[in-house]
């Protein structure tokens, strides 16, 4: 109201200022003043956007969940809810895995429950929305952002008994013999659960390991962590975790698969020949961050070495054999102990040289550019504990991150790389632990530099395979990853076939020139073997994670009280305000020239 009454005032100013405060007698004079009047107030109300009727009500969305969820104890509850979206009046949307318009289909499928782009959608439109789901969305959080005036209506599922594998840690490789540690996640629906028993079996029945976790209650989690010895068989092994209870509603979310690649060499090998806090946080950190498996072998004396965990003895001979064949080899202390260690190890070499003395203090002050800049971008060097740093390494390609002595002298490298012929890290410091020890901010620098200089080291692994997937299981739904081995060729031709299938899919990856990674489609449910140039690689793709219960929602009649108002339409919305406009200027030119006014 406001922008219309600045428009006449601005025209009848325009008006008064053409023909001055008395009203003219002519009748052709008064016309002139109500044409100039009209078209003044309509240009400054084209100006202003001036808008023209009351606010009206906006159209409300209706979003109707397509996740396969809803099969969970029958596929009743869908009809009912697919009824209810149809008889609500407003736009129809179905959301999921994607977001869409459509009509709600006869059976759901989607591999995901993402409320979060109906949330986005409704509030960039300013429009209320109706969410009709089973509730067990992926991030209800995103709840909070709806626009006033929405509801969420939850259709939830009956209550009953379900145990099930949500998730599953396990080495992606290992060598015959190794013992690999084994971590599952289980959780439990709605109501308790009694005498959970978990399995880890192989596809031929051979049983690995076995437990009784007891009684879970309703919407709990466990996790079960078991050592496992790897069979002796050099071959991708398809490991099978299997959760089961009496009474359990659904089978069809107790059993998640993984693949093992068993092969002759291990996949990594760390080395202490000077035991302390520094190499202990390393190698836990080093068997935590590595999807592979890792061995470990310490010197507690001389000519005495064990391999860590087990505290096996063990010859010298065997650790310089899995030194000379390991993909990623880490070596402590004495690193020139079985002599010049470039010579004696074949793939990517991390090299932790302590200082002899711990005569001074260093302290971090910045990252330099580097491979593992990404790593260390956002940590807070200058706060850290002090640590002890060596003589900076020669002929280095990059230094990570640098320290000072007394945070004035002596500059020094604390991480330095070599890029070719192969990836090598070198460290020349002692006293890293005390980040990891300390917690907080210190413990998470403490990861980003062993994170960084791991992540590094695993991309230049030798692998002769062109590409090879990232993981080793996905669930249906989700994309597969895949990672680029020794080759360089950005586009690679991977042929697809499922065990126990005859037909072979193609699919073309292509890696762009400095990432290392590219995605293809989701697959169906099985073991997959994927043939590229190089050799052979294998991967489990798992039921959907929509089988896998979530504690759902609960129902909001209504969200932050009733619906705004939606803008109203305005001028510039009409072409024709325009052409008024010049039709009554043309209309006071034309009669001003009639009665001989310029």
């Amino acid at each position: 109201m406001i922008l219309w009454l600045l428009a006449v005032a601005a025209g009848v100013a325009a008006s008064v200022w053409l023909n001055g405060r008395h009203w003219p007698r002519d009748a052709h004079r008064r016309t002139l003043v109500v044409l100039r009047a009209l078209a003044v107030t309509l240009l400054v109300a084209l100006a202003l956007d001036a808008p023209l009727g009351a606010r009206a009500r906006p159209r409300p969305l209706v979003a109707l969940d397509a996740s396969a969820s809803w099969r969970q104890g029958g596929a009743a509850r869908f009809a009912d809810a697919a009824k209810r979206a149809g008889d609500a009046s407003g736009e129809a949307l179905l959301f999921g895995d994607s977001l869409r318009a459509g009509a709600a289909p006869s059976l759901p499928g989607d591999g995901d429950s993402r409320v979060g782009p109906v949330v986005d959608r409704a509030a960039a439109l300013g429009r209320p929305v109706t969410i009709i789901t089973d509730g067990q969305v992926e991030d209800p959080d995103a709840l909070e952002g709806l626009p006033t005036g929405s509801a969420v209506e939850v259709f939830p599922a009956p209550v009953a008994a379900d145990v099930a594998v949500r998730s599953l840690e396990l080495p992606a490789a290992a060598a015959p013999g190794d013992s690999i540690e084994l971590r599952a996640l289980v959780v439990s629906a709605g109501a308790t659960v009694s005498a959970v028993t978990m399995a880890a079996r192989l596809a031929d029945g051979t049983m690995l390991a076995t437990a009784a976790l007891g009684t879970l209650e309703p919407w709990s989690e466990r996790e079960w962590r078991v050592r496992v010895r790897v069979p002796e068989r050099r071959d991708a092994q398809t490991v099978r975790v299997i959760a089961g209870a009496a009474g359990d509603a659904e089978r069809r979310n107790d059993t998640l698969s993984t693949v093992l690649d068993v092969h002759g060499a291990p996949s990594a090998v760390f080395v202490s020949t000077a035991p302390d806090q520094d190499s202990r946080f390393a190698l836990e950190l080093f068997r935590g961050a590595l999807k592979i498996g890792v061995r470990g072998f310490v010197l507690v004396a001389p000519g005495q070495w064990r391999e860590d965990g087990s505290l096996a003895r063990v010859d010298e001979a065997v650790v310089r054999d899995a030194l000379a064949r390991a993909g990623v080899a880490l070596l402590h202390g004495d690193t020139a102990l079985f002599g010049a260690p470039r010579a004696l190890t074949r793939g990517a070499l991390a090299l932790i040289v302590p200082p002899r003395e711990d005569d001074w203090e260093y302290f971090t002050e910045r990252a330099g550019a580097s491979p593992l800049a990404p790593s260390f971008s956002g940590v807070p060097w200058d706060s850290l504990p002090p640590i002890s740093v060596g003589p900076s390494p020669l002929g280095t390609s990059w230094g990570a991150l640098s320290a000072r002595r007394a945070r004035r002298f002596d500059d020094r490298v604390v991480v330095a790389g070599y890029d070719e012929p192969r990836r090598v890290v070198v460290l020349p410091v002692r006293g890293l632990w005390r980040w990891k020890f300390r917690g907080g901010r210190p413990a998470d620098a403490y990861a980003a530099v062993w994170g960084g200089v791991l992540d590094w080291l695993v991309q230049g692994d030798v692998d002769e395979r062109a590409a090879r997937a990232a993981t080793p299981w996905l669930r249906e739904g989700e994309p597969v990853t895949w990672r680029r081995g020794a080759g360089r060729d950005t586009t690679v031709e991977v042929r697809l076939r499922r065990d126990g299938a005859t037909d072979e899919q193609r699919v073309t990856l292509r890696f762009s020139a400095a990432g290392g990674t590219a995605t293809s489609p989701p697959l169906p449910a099985g073991i997959w073997r994927a043939s590229v140039g190089g050799g052979v690689s294998a991967f489990a793709v798992n039921p959907s994670a929509e089988w896998v219960p979530r504690r759902p929602i609960s129902s909001r009649a209504a969200v932050a009280g009733p619906s705004s108002a939606g803008a109203p339409s305005s001028l510039r919305t009409g072409w024709w305000w325009y052409a008024l406009v010049l039709v009554l200027l043309s209309a006071e030119w034309w009669m001003r020239r009639s009665i001989g006014l310029r």
